[in-house]
């Protein structure tokens, strides 16, 4: 499995671009910084989108890549969601106010976009990839993915406050490879992460006592770019092993 990571953080400031990322060339994961990080060329390569949720970092450039896409594609993209978050995506983005419904446009029988809706904890194949998605905690209906292929299966958390299911799931995976998980925001500020449901690295160090697998490497993203040197040391003092500080542009293969 073949990952480049378009956006990593938690916020978009000039060099910081919104969660994002790109596997196996076809399959996104978010769409927080893809028009402005992928070729035409490769735009047009993309396949499935899975979206952990629906705030506007991490699909605004659904709406974008429909536009760029459109009349250029012969097959629809699938957005891969809960019936939740593709509810609330349709609703409130391609509604023909905010953006135009690309899932009826050019046709209806041959659209830019297509809804797939899944069910957290089922198995769904795209291409050779193997997708599960877990519910975590977050403000609105989010989800985390279990993606496998035969290399291994890869975790990422989506955004999250403090959770349990996922990690269950995590140390029942015989072929885990690598954990992504978010921390946003630095300890100083508890209590905006507890009201917005993301994690500061003492809730990133409580959570990682549940994950019973601390040989893996795991990644830390969706980091706030303004407060990204005050989070990097407070994580570096959780002393936790084989922990990375993603970026964007970074290749992985697992």
């Amino acid at each position: 499995m073949k990952i480049r990571v378009l956006g990593c953080y938690g916020a978009e400031f000039p060099g910081f671009k919104t969660m994002s990322f790109l596997i196996n060339e076809s399959v996104l994961l978010d769409a927080g910084s893809v028009t402005s990080t992928l070729s035409i060329e490769e735009q047009e390569r993309v396949s499935d989108i899975l979206i952990t949720h629906s705030h506007l970092d991490h699909i605004k450039d659904i709406l974008f890549l429909a536009d760029n896409l459109a009349g250029r594609v012969k097959s629809p993209i699938n957005l891969i969601a809960t019936d939740e978050i593709l509810a609330i995506i349709q609703g409130s983005f391609l509604n023909n106010t905010v953006w135009p419904d690309f899932t009826l446009i050019p046709t209806i029988s041959e659209p830019v976009l297509k809804f797939k809706p899944i069910k957290t904890e089922e198995n769904i194949k795209i291409d050779n990839l193997t997708v599960k998605a877990v519910d975590v905690n977050h403000t609105v209906k989010s989800v985390g993915y279990f993606i496998s292929d035969e290399g291994g299966t890869i975790l990422h958390s989506g955004d999250t406050g403090p959770t349990d299911r996922m990690w269950q799931i995590a140390n029942e995976t015989e072929d885990l490879r690598a954990v992504f998980i978010e921390t946003s925001f630095p300890n100083e500020m508890l209590r905006l992460a507890e009201i917005s449901r993301h994690l500061t690295p003492n809730f990133l160090k409580e959570e990682l006592k549940k994950f019973k697998k601390n040989h893996l490497p795991v990644y830390v993203v969706h980091m706030k770019p303004q407060y990204l040197e005050i989070l990097k040391k407070e994580l570096t003092d959780i002393r936790y092993p084989n922990l990375h500080f993603l970026e964007q542009g970074q290749e992985l293969e697992f």
